[in-house]
């Protein structure tokens, strides 16, 4: 079985989807005409071209920093972390690159789900902020690394007890200047890796919401952002989890046993009422994505008397509320009940 390239259901290559009725003949053919879909380094590399090898050329330099870096301007700190910083370095770009191609679906996703999301998290989470707030992350660290550094004093005599070569660091720190040249090649080690490594996100991240914003212009569109069709899933799923398609509500009648009576087990049976079918109303967008909706259906309907003797009819009306996720998978249904 096939996943539904519009509500993650299972479908039959082919055949309409039976749980959104989208049709994937579009998604079915997507791999044979963008390389991008076939993985390994040809995949990588097609998923590159459009930027012109950008992140590659990003790790190519980091690597070329790197071996800068080992020939002398970090000279000062201990070869362990200097060679620590080379792979990192030209790891962390492979890896963050890699990373966002095979992520690609879902930072389509995740760009379509920001515009509906609500709350703080939704907002750092979308890809484009993303892309602006790594590398600006990565400046305010490098800021504060040089503060702290030339400023405290225990971080100073830290730094020269773990990472700087023995007797490197100088008994008299003097004033800012000197301690800054002091720093200088640790400074520029950490911030070499680090806006390589960033950049190199930033940019893969770019790409991969090219590759997105293409996919929205030739596949059907997820289920979330179609109201209406989230909502007809919805509901289908709820009547048939809660098997109410029928109109009928089953309840559960046995004879009550009274303590300290020698009555036997009560026979149970069950008793099919008719209940009408539902009534959906009250829909909202959680803040993920998702929807939550309410349903109002009678459930029993009775002769009862009031207080003065006269006939009176009392209705039993059972409300339930269904949150589903953004794709129309159901989380939870609550339910409660209110006369009339």
């Amino acid at each position: 079985m096939a996943e539904c390239i519009v509500c993650k259901g299972e479908y039959t290559s082919g055949e309409p989807c039976p749980r959104c009725g989208a049709d994937n003949r579009p998604w079915e053919n997507w791999p044979q005409e963008h390389p991008e879909e076939q993985g390994g380094p040809r995949g990588l590399e097609a998923f590159m071209r459009p930027h012109l090898y950008l992140p590659l050329i990003l790790t190519l330099y980091a690597f070329g920093c790197s071996l800068l870096g080992l020939g002398g301007i970090w000279t000062g700190v201990r070869p362990g972390f200097q060679l620590l910083a080379v792979i990192l370095t030209v790891g962390g770009c492979l890896l963050v690159t890699y990373a966002n191609y095979e992520a690609r679906h879902s930072i389509r996703e995740q760009m379509l789900l920001a515009p509906l999301c609500r709350g703080w998290k939704a907002a750092l989470n979308a890809p484009s902020t993303q892309a602006i707030l790594i590398p600006a992350l990565t400046i305010l660290l490098a800021f504060l690394l040089v503060a702290g550094t030339v400023s405290s004093p225990l971080l100073r005599e830290l730094l020269c007890w773990l990472v700087f070569d023995p007797g490197y660091c100088k008994e008299d720190p003097g004033g800012f200047r000197e301690r800054a040249t002091e720093a200088l090649p640790l400074i520029l080690m950490l911030c070499s890796s680090g806006f390589l490594v960033s950049f190199a996100y930033s940019s893969s991240l770019l790409l991969a919401m090219r590759y997105a914003n293409e996919m929205n212009r030739e596949l059907p569109m997820p289920l979330f952002t179609d109201e209406n069709r989230l909502a007809r899933v919805v509901r289908t799923a709820a009547e048939e989890v809660l098997d109410r398609k029928k109109g009928t509500v089953v309840h559960l009648i046995g004879a009550r046993t009274v303590p300290g009576s020698q009555t036997q087990q009560p026979e149970w049976r069950e008793e099919q009422r008719y209940a009408g079918h539902w009534n959906w109303s009250d829909l909202e967008r959680t803040p993920d994505g998702g929807i939550r909706m309410k349903a109002y259906i009678q459930e029993d309907c009775r002769q009862v008397e009031t207080a003065s003797g006269l006939p009176q009819t009392q209705r039993t009306v059972a409300i339930y509320t269904v949150t589903a996720d953004p794709w129309g998978r159901i989380r939870q249904i609550q339910r409660r009940e209110e006369q009339q």
